[in-house]
């Protein structure tokens, strides 16, 4: 999930790391966990994969990055050189990496959308969220097949509900309380499917 997060992110344009960081932050919390010291090998592995590329970002000059450490380095220096012609301090001449989207990346992400695991209801929002509303056909097929998985757990929970319908103490108030909340989850997709298909009829009848 936080791949595709970051693969969709930078689908909307070129991002510095910081900036990155910054709109998963804001994402976090109720709608998918990750730590912060992940995102950086994860932005690794998706320019290995030729899914991202970066530069690095000097202010007014732009000098691509090389890939290794080696011819990065050596980067450096030839920054650190063209700072000092022009007068420019060590903090005025910090760079920063920006990352963007390739085509491999574009396919990848596509990918993610239509195969990410929807196996919790943290997975379904974050998926969601991150989702292209143009993709109207997959979020609705997508949000289908997560309501069936839903109804599944409910009858399996309200079997086990009238098997321990004479038990009580503090289980059957665990049992209670997990019951509530996937009714609360499945209200919450069906209300999405209705969105759906309120915008499917709306676009047909545009036609």
């Amino acid at each position: 999930m936080l791949e595709l997060a970051v693969l969709a992110l930078l689908k909307q344009g070129e991002l510095h790391g910081y900036q990155i960081r910054k709109s998963l932050a804001e994402m976090a919390g109720p709608l998918f966990q990750f730590s912060f010291g992940s995102l950086y090998p994860a932005l690794g592995r998706l320019e290995e994969r030729g899914a991202v590329a970066s530069y690095l970002d000097s202010g007014s000059n732009f000098i691509a990055a090389t890939g290794s450490l080696t011819g990065d380095l050596a980067l450096s220096s030839e920054r650190a050189e063209r700072s000092g012609l022009f007068g420019q301090s060590d903090r005025s001449g910090r760079t920063r990496r920006v990352y963007r989207i390739t085509d491999v990346g574009e396919k990848l992400c596509e990918g993610l959308l239509e195969s990410a695991p929807l196996e919790s209801e943290a997975d379904y929002l974050a998926w969601l969220y991150l989702a292209d509303a143009a993709r109207g056909d997959l979020v609705a097929q997508r949000t289908r097949e997560h309501l069936a998985i839903l109804e599944a757990k409910r009858r399996t929970k309200t079997r086990l509900a009238e098997a321990s319908a004479t038990k009580t103490g503090m289980k059957a108030e665990i049992h209670k309380r997990l019951t509530d909340l996937l009714e609360s989850e499945i209200g919450f997709v069906k209300i999405v499917m209705n969105q759906l298909d309120e915008k499917h009829l709306d676009g047909s009848a545009a036609k």
